[in-house]
């Protein structure tokens, strides 16, 4: 939406001076509110924006990951891919809007949604459905099948003499949460590359150098913030989606095999790593090769410390419980804020934080030194800050 100027009446509700616009159909909204009952034609003009952006990057060679979607080509550009025009009439607020949504990966939410192979479902239940390959939870379709489990796995022995670092296990965490997030960010498009591997090798320390870890915590969210940096996009699984997908990989779906969904998921980033470092000149092709060594070990050392698997899954449970329930604190700060807006920004004009709160996921306390310009209240802020201070505390509870 973008703001305009005149006295016309909401599309809507008709109340006066509506200060929004649908980018479609041009209709005159008043508020947060209205544009939600009106959100499926503005809607179909992101999805179009967003698919536009898929196809240009498919049609281009390849470079760093999402290039498409990252570097947003601007008209008069020779390099833009010719589409129906749809950028060339947006205003430069709605580019920056359609900008945003890509960064933050809330474009994906537009997108039909992909299911990960080692998604559970819904267990015996799906078995009952009319054999179609949709079930009736979300009306979309079942995982793909699952990559195949090597068969030939060297021991660790036949790597090393010396035995490993006690501190070798965590190193399969923040490993697994760069495949689980390269994967659900390019939907298991396995012909993306190098973007898909390379954007495993941004989120994973553990695949770049030799970056010790003394917890799962610390494996998981460095892994975490380590994307974040890279500047990829959010993963379509969500902030705590791509913690649970690391749990659910170690946890295994086969109790005969407990180890099964590692090996997996391993030996398909193994190959994927060794598809994309093909497709590279040779001179850059070595952080390609570095990073499948590396996975190689760890292949090696899961499966036969099965036992250590267990106790890794529950780990990552706990820290995906954690950021989870951070998820929601700030969620629901976020809507009563939205609220008070009557939108997603605070209007023009008045008092505003500088950062929008949720665009840090550091936990509640952050959105309270956004509202106070620091960790606690300035002596010389007035009683409105404080009083605002004391009803997001009491939300927060």
């Amino acid at each position: 939406m973008a703001a305009v100027e005149g006295g016309s009446l909401c599309g809507l509700c008709s109340a006066a001076a509506p200060p929004y616009t649908c980018p479609r159909c041009h209709r005159r909204l008043c508020s947060l509110r209205c544009y939600r009952a009106h959100g499926p034609c503005a809607e179909a003009f992101y999805r179009d924006q967003v698919l536009e952006a898929l196809r240009a990057e498919r049609s281009c060679p390849p470079s760093p990951a999402l290039p498409g979607l990252r570097e947003l080509r601007e008209p008069g550009d020779p390099g833009r891919p010719t589409g129906r025009g749809l950028w060339e009439q947006l205003s430069e607020e709605e580019r920056d809007g359609f900008r945003r949504l890509v960064s933050s990966g809330e474009a994906a939410a537009l997108l039909p949604r992909w299911r990960p192979w080692w998604w559970r479902g819904r267990g015996r239940v799906e078995e009952l459905g009319d054999g179609s390959g949709v079930d009736e939870e979300g009306g979309e379709g079942r995982p793909g099948p699952a990559p195949p489990v090597p068969t030939s796995v060297p021991p660790l022995s036949a790597l090393r003499a010396a035995p490993p670092s006690p501190l070798v296990r965590f190193q399969l965490p923040n490993a697994l949460f760069g495949y689980a997030f390269a994967l659900s960010l390019h939907g298991g498009d396995e012909t993306l590359l190098p973007e898909l591997p390379d954007a495993a090798i941004a989120a994973s320390a553990a695949l770049r150098d030799r970056r010790p870890f003394a917890s799962t915590a610390e494996a998981l969210l460095s892994a975490r913030r380590d994307a974040r940096a890279a500047g990829l996009p959010l993963s379509p699984l969500g902030d705590s989606g791509a913690l649970l997908a690391v749990a659910q990989l170690l946890e295994g779906r086969d109790s005969r095999d407990p180890g099964a969904d590692v090996a997996a998921a391993l030996w398909h980033l193994w190959r994927l790593l060794r598809a994309g470092a093909r497709v590279l000149p040779p001179p850059e092709r070595g952080r390609f090769r570095g990073a499948r060594r590396k996975v190689g070990f760890l292949l090696s050392w899961s499966r036969g410390a099965t036992e250590e698997l267990g106790q890794l899954a529950r780990e990552a449970r706990g820290v995906h419980a954690e950021v989870a329930a951070e998820e929601v604190a700030m969620a629901q700060v976020r809507e009563r804020l939205e609220k008070v807006w009557g939108g997603p920004r605070p209007p023009l004009g008045k008092e505003r934080v500088e950062e929008a709160p949720w665009m840090v996921t550091e936990g509640a306390r952050v959105v309270m030194e956004g509202v106070f310009g620091g960790p606690r209240p300035a002596p010389d802020d007035g009683a409105d800050k404080r009083r605002q201070g004391r009803r997001l505390i009491e939300e927060l509870d």
